[in-house]
């Protein structure tokens, strides 16, 4: 995962994380600050100081405005450096009014611009940059950082390319091709890219990361799950170390283990199903998660005591991370933990559905993901691409939407189109309850997901073109959940292919026939 830095430096490192490094240390190359301009004597008025301007020769002019370019430019970096990038961004700007012709200038307000979101005009910064310095191998990492952000792909990767080729023994520039090859799909050259750059930097915790990522997607679990472990070298996460300790996965007869909560909510879904074969080893299991999800966690066989993450913790003998249960147990394809349904509804539904009329069937969608989610921008869709749907007849449409994105009902007018539940999904013990008396649930990429899924409902999955390792590539299917159906963007961002696919398939599940195009007489 590539890190999002606030440099102030000619390059911006180009890789993804929360983390906020030092201003000075990046993929590319270090900005050296322009020598500190003396200050121009003080004159008596405006109309003085314009007409001493105006009598100065040419040159002069030129080296004034040069050198008050020069001193914008060095408060520009300090506003970038305390992370005022809006003041950075406008600063940069003013230099470049006053000399057009600093390429340093143009890549740190293209780094800028990135930082604030705002990647096209990176793209074009990074492109005057490089012809006033061509062949510059840290611009070009940044533009094919910016390129991969779009979702220009090929771009990106011949951006990446011409940066290795300028710089072939720089780890970072083989580190972001790398995740530009992931990203369109090539997985194999991503994963010889990674090892470049490991050969070069052998303790890259990112690119670590990153190839484990990588490896589960293709398949191969036993090294994914190996190299995950270095998820704990990150700066964004730290270990949680305890004083007891760490499980090593023997019999612990009489005693208590804690499996700690880690990540999101759908990833402790996801590895919930190891929690049985956790208590085949174990007399008291303890699982600690967030609270929205304890009631939910509490019917999952094994777990003897739920906590809510932050509580007190009980008395314990050893401790295990949640996710680190995947390779203690030496998961490959062929043994992913599949006794599904394993969890359910907590006893006394929460939520009763009314009885359908006419058959119809019952459908819970769900279109957005946790907003602070590092892909969320691709995983989420517009609820739009979902009003079609509603056109359907025979079926009745459920949100599970929660988040604040609910409100896109309202705002499109679908009230009287989708019931909104939101209202009445306290937490997910609750959302169990009504996907539960669903017959299907459509989704994207998020915790709904992965409820529908290990409860084994039906449950029809839209994912972006570089979609999370889970899901594997090139596939409709994914064998951590028996009941999920993929369905996949073709190219980047292409959402409306994907709900053209989800509606044919509605429509054959429901047997309706594809509406006809209308004929003009």
């Amino acid at each position: 995962m590539a890190k999002t830095s606030k440099p102030v430096a000619k390059s911006d490192g180009a890789k993804k994380s929360p983390g906020k490094p030092s201003p000075r240390r990046s993929a590319g190359v270090t900005l050296k600050r322009p020598a500190a301009p003396q200050p121009a004597p003080a004159s008596d008025s405006a109309e003085t100081q314009a007409a001493l301007w105006k009598a100065l020769p040419a040159e002069q002019k030129l080296a004034l405005r040069e050198r008050e370019a020069a001193r914008i430019f060095n408060v520009a970096i300090d506003h970038h450096q305390k992370g005022e990038v809006s003041a950075a961004i406008e600063a940069y700007g003013k230099s470049l009014l006053l000399n057009p012709k600093i390429p340093d200038v143009y890549n740190n307000m293209g780094v800028a611009l990135r930082s604030a979101g705002k990647l096209e005009a990176a793209v074009a910064c990074y492109r005057r940059c490089l012809v006033l310095r061509p062949n510059h191998p840290g611009v070009y990492s940044n533009l094919g950082n910016a390129y991969r952000g779009l979702g220009r792909l090929q771009l990106s990767v011949a951006s990446h390319q011409q940066a290795v080729k300028l710089d072939p023994k720089n780890p970072e520039a083989y580190y972001n091709l790398g995740l530009a090859l992931r990203d369109l799909g090539q997985p194999s050259q991503a994963l010889a890219a990674f090892e470049t750059t490991l050969r070069l930097k052998p303790d890259h915790a990112e690119c670590r990361w990153d190839r484990s990522l990588t490896l589960l997607g293709m398949g191969d679990l036993s090294r994914g799950f190996a190299e995950y472990e270095w998820r704990w070298k990150l700066d964004r996460s730290p270990p949680r170390v305890l004083e007891k300790p760490l499980w090593d996965g023997s019999p612990l007869k009489g005693k208590t283990l804690l499996i700690q909560q880690e990540q999101g909510i759908g990833d402790m879904i996801q590895f919930a199903r190891y929690i049985p074969l956790v208590k085949e080893r174990v007399s008291t299991v303890v699982v600690e998660t967030q609270p929205e999800l304890a009631r939910l966690m509490s019917t999952v066989k094994g777990a003897d005591k739920v906590i809510n993450r932050g509580s007190a913790l009980p008395r314990f003998d050893a401790y295990i991370p949640m996710m680190t249960l995947a390779r203690l147990f030496e998961t490959t394809q062929a043994t992913i933990p599949a006794d599904i349904p394993y969890m359910s509804p907590p006893p006394g539904q929460s939520v009763q559905l009314l009885p359908s009329m006419e058959n119809q069937r019952q459908i819970g969608i769900a279109w957005a993901g946790r907003p602070t989610h590092q892909n969320d921008k691709n995983r989420s869709c517009d609820f739009k691409q979902f009003i079609e749907l509603l056109g359907i007849p025979g079926v009745n449409i459920y949100s599970l939407q929660k988040g604040g994105r609910e409100s896109d009902i309202k705002e499109n007018g679908c009230e009287a189109l989708v019931i909104d539940m939101a209202s009445r999904l306290n937490d997910f013990a609750d959302t169990a309850a009504l996907v539960s008396q669903l017959d299907l649930v459509i989704t994207v990429d998020t915790s709904v997901a992965h409820l529908a899924g290990a409860m084994g409902k039906p449950v029809w999955v839209v994912v972006p073109f570089a979609a999370d390792w889970r899901w594997g590539y090139n596939t409709s299917e994914t064998p951590w959940y028996p009941s999920m159906r993929l369905f996949r963007q073709p190219q980047p961002g292409n959402w409306d292919q994907v709900f053209s696919d989800v509606r044919k398939a509605l429509r054959a599940e429901l047997g309706i026939a594809p509406p006809q195009p209308v004929r003009l007489r």
